[in-house]
């Protein structure tokens, strides 16, 4: 006991600020006597009913205190419950372990990792036994906060100290594992745990499934699936999900189709996810119609399209240019009784600047505000971007301050935006203002950014300036793209130094990036221009021979 009073104590300090991964659920004391029929309805009523309680001559026993702080954690009111506690101890109540298993997992609700192990200790103290319960939930609460060492080095100490995990427990582990990007830790785990007379379940394979599939090694994935029948345990929807979600990703649209026929034969039944990845999947491929067929199959099952499914259809119709049919879906989706969100409002927002539609774009923008949806930085990102395209940049600028003013940050891609658009209408000195602004707003340029700057200053006569940035770029170990080295080529060729424009279409297929369909026709317009039609005719047959022009 004392090792592991040692242990808890020489537990690392995190930051009590540590901010928990939404992805991983925490989990809750799942003991019928901490949450029972007899818990509060709501927070105020939690809370006065403790307060009640606790004022009292002969307070209850710590059972009834206890299930309260088990409803606020289950309603996740943390520190409302960490408040209550103190109030509790303050009172001289002694906690039970449940008690103190809630408050642990409440410490790890808030990241307060530190802590949580503070009241581990405190369990060791009372000379309580800590169960499954009190270590699935340490472990969970260092997932939580990113400590996968820790998590992993807290179970082995504890093994090795005598104390038992679940089912649940090794669930955990191996979520944790897998939602940390930590996939093949959490398949060593998997094949262990027999040795501690844990068996293998549905819940832990569908965490390793989905995470390989989240990474496109979805053979590895259906090698899992294989091994699940051949154990006898048997796959559900989430496993079905995960894997059609895998095939999606790796564009086997076909493959997808077959193994959702496959889960309808073994009487599992497809939810609004599994339609939704299958719908999303085709729609980003612009099979728009092979979309509607799984809309209609959907339909016949009785699963209820939701604001996902409709936002997928319009962002199909929008990238293959329908966007009339996309507003269609947009204006019926109320219909259906299906809300729009700031999702459906991008989306829609988006495919009308592409088709440069943009005052339409602004109308849904203010509708947005009509309707007390807050539009978010990809809203007012996506209309500067449309006024920029369509040189309207003082209307693009007043935007982008409103953004500000009413809180929305501007990222990288608002600022590229905006500066594309200066720079497109001679505004020089403004774009570069711009351009330190970002900077002072702590926003890194990225490769998109310098492009930009590198093409605005080549077309606004700062051809030294930009080659000097460019050059600083390589030396600083910026990865620069096919784009980056034609803006350059086409700076070069511009000023006359059509050898050391060949040189740099050399040097990048060197550093491996390909030219481009830009990349030859700005090399071969500068030598037709400078009346080298035979090295023109060499780079013409080049890219004919690079399938980047088909011959008529």
């Amino acid at each position: 006991m004392v090792s592991l009073l040692r242990y808890a104590v020489q537990i690392p300090k995190l930051s009590p600020y540590c901010v928990p991964h939404s992805s991983l659920r925490l989990c809750f004391p799942s003991t019928s006597s901490l949450h029972s029929h007899s818990q509060p309805q709501s927070l105020d009523e939690a809370v006065d009913s403790f307060t009640r309680m606790l004022s009292k001559r002969h307070p209850p026993s710590i059972i009834q205190f206890t299930k309260i702080l088990g409803s606020l954690a289950k309603t996740n009111h943390f520190s409302t419950a960490i408040s209550l506690f103190q109030q509790l101890q303050a009172r001289g109540i002694a906690p039970n372990l449940f008690t103190l298993n809630i408050l642990i997992n409440c410490c790890c609700g808030m990241g307060r990792i530190t802590l949580a192990f503070s009241v581990f200790a405190k369990i060791l103290k009372m000379s309580f036994q800590p169960d499954t319960i009190t270590l699935t939930t340490l472990i969970k609460g260092l997932f939580l906060c990113g400590k996968v060492e820790k998590a992993l080095h807290l179970h082995d100490t504890m093994l090795a100290q005598g104390f038992q995990f679940n089912e649940v427990s090794y669930g955990t582990l191996i979520n944790g594992l897998c939602k940390t990007g930590h996939t093949s830790a959490a398949i060593q785990v998997l094949r262990k745990i027999p040795r501690h007379g844990i068996v293998p379940n549905v819940v832990m394979y569908n965490a390793i499934i989905d995470s390989l599939c989240k990474v496109t090694l979805v053979s590895d994935a259906f090698h899992l699936y294989s091994e699940m029948l051949a154990k006898g345990i048997s796959p559900d929807v989430i496993t079905y999900n995960s894997l059609i979600f895998g095939l999606c990703l790796e564009g086997q649209f076909k493959e997808a189709i077959d193994l959702l026929s496959d889960m309808v034969l073994k009487n599992i039944t497809p939810n609004v996810y599994t339609y939704n990845t299958l719908i999303d999947g085709l729609c980003k491929e612009g099979k728009i119609k092979d979309a509607k067929s799984v809309l209609a199959v959907m339909a016949k099952h009785g699963v209820k399209p939701d604001v996902v499914t409709y936002n997928s259809l319009m962002d199909g119709y929008c990238l293959v240019n329908q966007v009339n049919k996309a507003k269609y879906v947009f204006d019926t989706m109320p219909l259906s009784r299906e809300s729009l969100d700031v999702q459906s409002y991008n989306i829609m927002i988006n495919g009308l600047c592409k088709s440069k539609m943009v005052d339409e774009a602004l109308n849904l923008f203010e509708e947005m505000r009509r309707r007390y949806l807050v539009p978010n930085t990809v809203t007012y990102t996506t209309i500067i971007d449309g006024l920029s395209k369509s040189k309207r940049i003082c209307c693009a600028v007043e935007l982008f301050e409103k953004m500000l003013d009413r809180g929305q940050p501007a990222d990288i891609v608002t600022y590229t935006s905006l500066l594309d658009g200066m720079f497109n209408t001679k505004q020089l000195d403004k774009a570069l203002i711009l351009f330190n602004r970002m900077k002072e707003s702590c926003i890194d340029p990225d490769i998109y950014a310098y492009t930009v700057l590198i093409d605005g200053l080549c077309k606004s006569g700062r051809f030294k300036n930009a080659k000097e940035i460019f050059q600083d770029l390589s030396i600083k170990g910026y990865h620069l793209n096919t784009r980056t080295y034609t803006v350059m080529i086409n700076g070069l060729c511009n000023e006359g130094l059509l050898d050391e424009a060949l040189a740099l279409m050399s040097e990048m297929e060197d550093h491996g990036c390909s030219p481009n369909a830009v990349t030859y026709e700005t090399i071969i317009r500068a030598l037709l221009e400078k009346g080298e039609n035979d090295r023109a005719l060499k780079y013409l047959r080049e890219m004919i021979a690079r399938g980047l022009l088909k011959r008529q």
